[in-house]
Parts: C-alpha cells; sequence; structure tokens
C-alpha cells in the first residue's frame, strides 16, 4: 500500500485538481484507490460524488479521536470506477485547535488496518493549504508527499516552506517520509510571468520537480465540475492525462528524494 499526501502551503495551487488527476490514472489502469479528503473546503469529495450533509462518517469524525484502523469504517464509494473516499466535513478546521499529545498521529493509527492493505494499493490524501495539524497528519500517515504548485511568486515560497515542514516531519515524526517530486499545474499556454518561475522552480529544486507539468485547460475544471475522471474527458486531453500519468507513476515508483 503506497500512501501518498498532496500538500503545499498556499490555498489555489493545485493540490485537489492533482489529487484527482492521480485518482482518474489509477482508476484508468484499474487500481483501487483511496482518497482521504482532509480539506474542510471539501472539493475533492464533492468532485467524487460525495452530496452533502453526508449521511456516512467523515474524517472529522475519524480525528476526532483516536481508533486504531478505524478508518476502514469511514470508506464511503465514490461515483469512479475504483475509487473510494474518506470525504471531508466543515468540522476538519476544528482539528487545529485540538489539544493534547498524540493529535497528530491519529491518521497514522487510523490507518493501520489489515482491511485497508488490502483493499487499497493507493491512498491519496488532499490536504488544505496550512501547516498545522491537518497537514501534520497527513505527512506522519503518508510513505512520501507530492508538493503541487502553480508557476507563481507566492506558490513558489508555499513549496519553500512545506519542504521546510517535509523536514520536520522526517526528523521527528516519520523518518521514512520522503517527497516523491513537485508537480507543477496550471500552466497557462503563453504567460511570461509562468514561464519565468517554472524556470525558477526548476532550477532551485532540479530533478525534485516532475519532466511534465499540467497545462491549464477549461476541460481539467469541467471534469471535476461534471465530478468525472479527466481521462474520459472526450476528446482527450493528452497532454493533461500524460502529466498525471508521469506523476502517477513517480508516486508509484518511489520518491527522488
Amino acid at each position: 500500500m503506497t500512501t501518498t499526501s498532496v500538500v503545499n502551503q498556499k490555498g489555489g495551487s493545485g493540490k485537489t485538481t492533482t489529487v484527482l488527476g492521480l485518482a482518474s490514472a489509477a482508476s484508468v489502469r484499474g487500481i483501487d484507490t483511496l482518497v482521504i479528503d482532509l480539506d474542510p473546503q471539501c472539493n475533492a469529495s464533492e468532485a467524487l460524488g460525495i452530496d452533502y450533509p453526508t449521511d456516512g462518517q467523515t474524517a472529522a469524525d475519524l480525528l476526532a479521536g483516536e481508533f486504531p484502523g478505524g478508518a476502514a469504517e469511514v470508506v464511503q464509494a465514490s461515483k469512479w470506477d475504483h475509487v473510494s473516499i474518506i470525504p471531508g466535513d466543515l468540522d476538519l478546521s476544528d482539528i487545529d485547535a485540538v489539544a493534547g499529545l498524540g493529535v497528530e498521529q491519529r491518521l497514522r493509527v487510523a490507518l493501520d488496518s489489515e482491511e485497508l492493505r488490502q483493499q487499497f494499493p493507493l491512498i491519496l490524501i488532499d490536504c488544505p493549504p496550512s501547516i498545522g495539524k491537518l497537514v501534520s497528519n497527513a505527512l506522519i500517515a503518508a510513505d512520501s508527499a507530492l508538493v503541487a504548485t502553480e508557476p507563481s511568486f507566492m506558490a513558489s515560497r508555499g513549496v519553500s516552506k512545506i519542504l521546510q515542514a517535509i523536514e520536520t516531519i522526517q526528523r521527528y515524526y516519520n523518518p521514512s517520509l520522503t517527497v516523491a517530486g513537485v508537480l507543477i499545474g496550471r500552466v497557462p499556454a503563453q504567460a511570461r510571468e509562468a514561464a519565468h518561475r517554472t524556470a525558477e522552480i526548476r532550477e532551485a529544486l532540479g530533478d525534485l520537480v516532475l519532466p511534465q507539468a499540467v497545462p491549464q485547460r477549461a476541460a481539467v475544471a469541467e471534469a471535476v465540475g461534471d465530478r468525472r475522471p479527466i481521462h474520459e474527458v472526450r476528446p482527450l486531453v493528452s497532454e493533461v492525462t500524460s502529466a498525471f500519468d508521469a506523476a502517477l507513476d513517480r508516486v508509484l515508483g518511489g520518491a527522488r528524494l
């Protein structure tokens, strides 16, 4: 079982789109995938077909206490083939205010389930734009972190800060955590600033940056709005799907740092 958290401190950097793109790529390959939505905005949950208010339990319920292996009881079916979901909830925003020892460990404890290991070769965790207890939970529970960013000045600063946070988690909580890479998304077809920032990120981080960026295409937003995998959009947006396919290969093939 491979567990990957998709992170960036900055909002609007493409984390949810990246999670959905990876899940879409996995779905096409027939890889049973679990998406865990830790973002109180719940965008990934809604794109996967969860209607609110949801009848089942959510990630907020799971993190409200310590439930060894309890994640298996919270999984819901999505509308995508081979993709299941632990949906988000607005109450997730309260987790950062919870005091006490071990709060950051709750997701790892909940995922310690043989049932989950047998059922899901891939777990993807969608994180909020912060470095609080929700993101700490995600990184402590994960095997790797994939940093999603866009080619802008503020997003580039967010990459630097989240990489520092990952180093802290590695040092104190999860020494086996690795960085799968940095995926640049939302790249407009013609924009000098975007090209400059993309080159800047590649120069600073080298091979850590995935070779294929995700271009900005209207079809991506349309697929999310229609609750469909991007790989099912016709005509096929090959430059987008190939970037997510390559990102999935990186995630499944192991980290580079």
